[in-house]
């Protein structure tokens, strides 16, 4: 909801939000899926989506490196934070990423 504020603040009017979570691609369908307590918030967002050109789609973390290392970087923060240039903890995905190179996770 956050992201979808900022968006329309900075008037980004075209965009695609890539989520790992099947529950946010569901409830930008339907308010039914937002808890209650959110439900108001969310109705405000669901407004100010209909202003942009936007998609809002399902990708599993391993096929957003760049994404995924934001976010981990992100739960460490106390404000938030924008990058004019992409910040070094996450050049070697972004260039992964941007050479199509396939991330895969194992575990034992």
């Amino acid at each position: 909801m956050r992201a979808v504020e900022i968006i329309s603040q900075n008037h980004w009017n075209n965009i695609w939000i890539e989520t790992d979570s099947s529950l946010a691609v569901l409830a930008s369908k339907s308010s039914n899926q937002v808890p209650w307590h959110l439900r108001n918030r969310w109705n405000n967002v669901k407004v100010l989506l209909l202003s942009l050109h936007c998609i809002v789609s399902h990708v599993y973390r391993e096929g957003n490196q760049v994404a995924d290392s934001l976010v981990t970087h992100g739960l460490s923060l106390s404000s938030i934070s924008f990058w004019h240039d992409v910040p070094d903890f996450i050049s070697p995905a972004f260039f992964s990423d941007k050479e199509g190179r396939t991330n895969l996770r194992f575990s034992s």
